[in-house]
């Protein structure tokens, strides 16, 4: 890939180079430069995906394999942090990116097999958000109190609706979806293409609780349909006494970087104005409370650990103005 952006070119042959050497040959990846010694569904799904995209499948294989295989329960729920969660905690939005992550890689190789042998986990994978107690009847959203930079009711996170958890579930099973119809499983694709398009109606259009609030993508809803603002520690809890979250609030929770990627992904059309005014207000989280450049995950007020900016977070927002630049006429 040459983009002839010196910068640009540079950052990505140095992820293309240093992917490979953070795998081992199992499959297995820590899951940070910091050296936790766990494993997370999400962050191993997104590298497959990376390695699919360079050519590198025999690589992905190995890692989806093990990942459908040794990461999800009988159940249909993820690991992250080497754990298995109890409902409240589980991180929803790892069942859709891990079928994101499988239909991109069929899509790259066209290797039907890796699915197709593991299709009743598969299915398994896609009808665990549906189950108890996740899905809200009235609007067929699916809530816990879990958010996706993982915060949970220790720091305030209400039971409700992440968008995060609706977004990558609805896209996760459009993937598979694509996979149910290549294989001849139609049930499986009318089913899963007709939730899909159901997650999406309620997240953008629900009257009650669709994620839209003053023109832009919000970040999370309670299920009595209140927009969940801010969030507040009751106590410490052993958290350094410093951290943004134990100071005078209020702590906000939007903007979230987070909603960039449904623009990112083609989710939200980049050139509505509904993309506009998410990533306007999304540039309040550049520059929050420091003056170096580049994006906080969220509202640095919310912050349990040091503000500043992240490259995760930079390059969320990143891609949904490239996917912008190249959409516009």
């Amino acid at each position: 890939v040459h983009t002839g952006d010196g910068v640009l070119d540079h950052l990505f042959n140095v992820s293309r180079n240093h992917l490979p050497v953070a795998i081992d040959k199992n499959g297995r990846m820590d899951g940070s430069i910091w050296q936790y010694n766990l494993e997370w569904v999400r962050d191993q799904a997104h590298v497959a995906e990376a390695f699919a995209r360079l050519g590198e499948y025999g690589k992905a294989r190995t890692m989806l394999s093990r990942l459908v295989d040794d990461f999800v329960s009988p159940e249909g729920d993820t690991v992250d942090s080497g754990q298995r969660r109890p409902p409240s905690d589980v991180e929803l939005d790892q069942n859709g990116e891990l079928l994101l992550a499988l239909g991109t890689y069929v899509d790259w190789t066209g290797d039907l097999e890796l699915v197709e042998s593991r299709w009743e986990k598969v299915r398994r994978i896609a009808a665990f958000p549906f189950t108890d107690p996740f899905v809200h009847p009235p609007s067929g959203l699916l809530h816990n109190s879990r958010e996706y930079w993982e915060r949970h009711g220790i720091h305030g996170i209400e039971d409700g609706f992440e968008l995060m958890s609706q977004f990558f579930v609805a896209l996760g099973l459009e993937s598979a979806a694509r996979i149910a119809d290549e294989l001849g499983h139609d049930a499986d694709r009318d089913r899963w293409a007709e939730s899909a398009r159901t997650l999406k109606k309620a997240i953008l259009d629900d009257p009650t609780f669709r994620l839209v609030e003053n023109g832009h993508l919000i970040k999370r809803r309670g299920v009595d349909g209140v927009w969940q603002r801010t969030i507040h520690m009751e106590s410490g809890f052993g958290l350094p006494e410093a951290i943004p979250l134990l100071q005078e609030g209020p702590h906000y929770l939007d903007p979230d970087a987070s909603s960039a990627l449904p623009i990112a992904n083609g989710f939200v059309d980049p050139t509505s104005e509904l993309a506009s005014g998410t990533l306007g207000h999304i540039e309040e989280l550049w520059n929050q409370w420091w003056d170096g450049g580049g994006y906080g995950r969220y509202h640095a007020s919310s912050e349990p650990d040091s503000p500043g900016a992240w490259p995760f977070a930079s390059l969320f927002v990143a891609r949904a103005y490239a996917c912008l630049l190249y959409t516009s006429p």
